[in-house]
């Protein structure tokens, strides 16, 4: 579902979460979305929890490939390993960023931690896709991780802020993206607001919890309010929020795990992963997800 701003608001457009089931959990879906496919170069946003995982159940999503798009993943609480057909192995911390580059194709397993097989954990978080600009989209697939204490963070009139990916507040994140962008965690409190910077053609704010507010206006819990271009809203309120900004990179076509600006492409990607011709995640591909409609 989503709500048009009524003339005046600095809120463009409302967009609330949808339910969708991802590996043995679900998420709750914010981007794309039938009234607004992208912001900047943002393509996909899923909401990870807030859920507690009981002893023996956990993330578990199999080998599965992606073209043209970069994945950024970031949790407030939990912990998972990232595998990769580059080769990388990953565990991602709360605060800690991944940010894995698809170019012309590669493959991903995202689980539990072992250590974490046996006893409750939990997890919130964030995965998110990025559009790879104009003559990048077949590039060489890259991986890059930030650990939690060399993400940016500072203090912004009544928030504190930390910058995973790309540039806020004058925090420079060390991964810098593929395009201009920004992603910035917001921890509001009681004091006054923050300000929303304008540098950035086209952003969003989504509400992970508290009672989030643009210029007064409430944020539904775990919705995408898509803020009008040159407003410079004041963020206020309590809880936690993300901001999402950037230039936008063109229209690009989304078919499951495939997203490219060349329909041609994807029908490509489509049949290679068919034929299993996509490199595989070293010790970790004896499972793998299925295309869509044609079984395993």
């Amino acid at each position: 579902m989503s709500s048009p701003a009524e003339g005046g608001t600095a809120i463009e457009l409302s967009i609330a979460p949808r339910e969708r089931p991802v590996g043995t959990g679900t998420v709750r879906r914010l981007l794309p979305h039938r009234a607004r496919r992208m912001v900047g170069p943002f393509v996909f946003l899923d909401i990870m929890g807030p859920e507690d995982l009981a002893a023996g159940e956990g993330v578990n999503i199999d080998a599965h490939p992606h073209i043209g798009l970069s994945t950024l993943t970031y949790l407030l609480r939990g912990r998972a390993v990232h595998r990769d057909s580059v080769g990388s192995v990953q565990t991602i911390e709360p605060g800690a960023v991944n940010w894995m580059t698809a170019g012309d194709g590669v493959t991903h397993t995202e689980r539990s931690h072992p250590d974490d097989h046996d006893r409750a954990t939990e997890l919130f978080g964030v995965q998110i896709w990025v559009a790879l600009p104009d003559g990048t989209e077949d590039g060489s697939p890259s991986f890059e991780h930030c650990a939690t204490h060399d993400v940016p963070e500072s203090t912004v009139g009544g928030a504190h802020v930390r910058v995973p990916a790309g540039s806020a507040w004058g925090l420079d994140a060390p991964i810098t993206g593929s395009s201009p962008l920004a992603l910035a965690e917001i921890r509001l409190d009681e004091r006054a607001g923050i300000q929303l910077p304008a540098d950035q053609p086209e952003r969003a704010v989504l509400a992970l919890g508290g009672d989030v507010r643009i210029d007064g206006t409430r944020l539904g819990q775990g919705s995408l309010a898509v803020v009008t271009r040159g407003s410079q809203p004041i963020l206020s309120g309590t809880g936690t929020a993300l901001l999402l900004g950037g230039e936008p990179v063109g229209a690009r076509h989304i078919w499951w795990n495939f997203v490219h600006s060349d329909l041609d492409r994807i029908e490509d990607a489509k049949q290679r992963w068919l034929a299993q011709e996509f490199p595989t995640v070293p010790g970790d591909h004896g499972t793998y997800v299925p295309l869509p409609g044609r079984g395993g």
